[in-house]
């Protein structure tokens, strides 16, 4: 397992902070406007181009400096070096590779989203979920091709996850928050992350920390023009670009929550 002692770490912190957000809903969301409903309905994608970007405030943004340093950062690194990077590896790597890449981590992280489905009280997504993986696993080449989407009755539900189950639970979203590479969170959103890398099956399966974190950047790199095209079509018109991606996110979030 990789880092054995810091995922037991990281699990007490979670379920710590988890706790303090459950209890005390209220002092999570002080400060911050009503979540209210979702300016716009939830879809099965639920990219940030989906969303309303109004500069009003919807969350409480208190290290906006932060938040704003760290958002310049990552904007460079995204457009000025992952970007034209990606393109190249989209020119030498077929199609079909990169498809498979992307559908065998998605397939791994079955575990994750299974549960946060049942923790949300979704036993049919769950059942789905389930089945899914069966097909993808076995017909599938262990996720590599994704047979069960051609199948109609097990179509894909939405991509669940701790974040989202402690909104469902009624934890508040907290402030707002920018993280290197990871991009936009919140409080809750942040919690969930962590939780999330607990419950990662892959984790435990890579002994060696330096080959873990390749293969999650490189899982993460393969699918980059997902992340990249969702930015930009949020920033590209944008007067305000940080403030239209901190809306999107908290739009995009409340409405995976409410679904």
């Amino acid at each position: 397992m990789a880092a054995g002692s810091f995922r037991i770490n990281i699990a007490l912190c979670t379920a710590c902070l988890a706790c303090a957000l459950l209890l005390t809903p209220a002092a999570a969301s002080a400060d911050m406007p009503t979540e209210g409903t979702p300016h716009a309905p939830p879809t099965v994608t639920a990219d940030l181009d989906d969303y309303d970007t109004g500069n009003e405030d919807m969350v409480a943004d208190p290290l906006e400096g932060w938040n704003r340093m760290w958002f310049a950062v990552n904007d460079v690194l995204l457009l000025k070096v992952i970007k034209p990077v990606h393109k190249g590896y989209v020119a030498v790597t077929p199609d079909e590779l990169r498809s498979g890449v992307r559908n065998f981590f998605h397939n791994l992280a079955f575990p994750l989203r299974f549960l946060n489905c049942l923790l949300q009280g979704k036993p049919k997504e769950a059942g789905v979920e389930m089945g899914r993986f069966i097909i993808n696993s076995t017909v599938g080449m262990a996720g590599f091709i994704d047979v069960a989407k051609k199948d109609k009755p097990i179509v894909e539900p939405d991509k669940e996850d701790f974040g989202q189950t402690l909104g469902v639970w009624g934890a508040g979203e907290g402030f707002y928050i920018v993280w290197p590479l990871i991009g936009p969170s919140t409080l809750r959103d942040s919690v969930g992350l962590a939780g999330d890398y607990f419950a990662e099956p892959f984790g435990y399966m890579v002994e060696d920390d330096l080959a873990y974190f390749t293969a999650r950047g490189y899982g993460e790199f393969n699918k980059a023009d997902e992340t990249i095209s969702s930015y930009e079509a949020v920033t590209k018109s944008a007067v305000e670009p940080y403030t239209s991606v901190r809306n999107a996110y908290i739009q995009m979030r409340r409405a995976k929550v409410a679904k």
